[in-house]
């Protein structure tokens, strides 16, 4: 982009126009939703009416908006290792791979492509086969499956980074590759396993179609639960679970841009 910029200097104003076009209209539904999660009115009615804390208060304190975010918490979260270790395993095996490098990485970047739905309703009718229900293992599986491949690439830029010369010298004095692994290249990728944990924790917290055809319905994970409540009514409590799951999510993404851009081992 850098390089276009420079080579047609007289379009760098439509450029940076066509950047902050794009950028107000992914903001616009955040100025919009927002505000109505601190609005005194019963009802979402926009613009907003007042100022209050007690939707925030209502989805902490209700049991119901309670158990969603701690089913979606645990989900996460356990999706998030899944997705990590083998992302991370997956990126390291790859370093090591010289004949068909490319077809592995398509193939390990491959449920980024899949529409989620198919994803969804193939477990769905899978597991129904099996089991005649659904279950929130099943979800943290699929789950770790979108999240697999952002920890495969962010881990592989990592290691792109590193000196294959580092591996070599130490196994030219001794290491087998398990040491190798262990004591040379983890910790040289450290912040970037680290980013792809955080990105796969914050996808996994977020996502909404596996959860809606996977979670049992006693077990409801948040996004199904604003989903199902924006359906039976227009309480500015929706907006509430909205804006703390995007506060949530930028937090995450602010951790991570910090991490990327501290100085250290890598640098990718």
């Amino acid at each position: 982009m850098d390089a276009l910029r420079d080579a047609l200097p007289r379009t760098r104003g439509w450029f940076t126009l066509v950047g902050v076009l794009i950028g107000l209209f992914l903001l616009a539904p955040l100025a919009a939703v927002l505000p109505l999660a601190f609005t005194t009115s019963r009802y979402l009615v926009f613009p907003p009416v007042g100022f209050t804390w007690q939707w925030f208060d209502t989805v902490l304190s209700d049991p119901a908006w309670q158990g969603s975010i701690m089913n979606s918490a645990q989900v996460a979260l356990t999706a998030a290792v899944i997705a990590t270790v083998t992302g991370t395993s997956a990126a390291l095996a790859v370093r090591r791979v010289f004949r068909g490098r490319q077809i592995l990485r398509t193939t390990m970047l491959a449920p980024m492509v899949m529409p989620q739905l198919v994803l969804a309703l193939g477990l769905y009718l899978t597991y129904k086969s099996i089991a005649g229900g659904t279950s929130l293992a099943v979800l943290t599986l699929g789950q770790a499956t979108l999240a697999m491949p952002l920890v495969f690439v962010t881990v592989s830029a990592g290691l792109a980074a590193v000196d294959p010369t580092l591996s070599l010298a130490a196994q030219s004095l001794g290491h087998r590759w398990p040491s190798v692994v262990w004591r040379i290249e983890l910790p040289l990728v450290s912040r970037s396993i680290i980013s792809g944990a955080i990105l796969a924790f914050a996808v996994c917290f977020d996502e909404a179609v596996l959860a809606f055809f996977l979670a049992p319905p006693a077990q409801q994970t948040l996004p199904v639960k604003i989903w199902t409540s924006a359906s039976e009514n227009a309480s500015p409590s929706i907006a509430a679970a909205s804006a703390l799951v995007i506060g949530l999510a930028v937090t995450l993404l602010a951790v991570v841009a910090v991490l990327r851009s501290r100085p250290g081992k890598e640098t990718a």
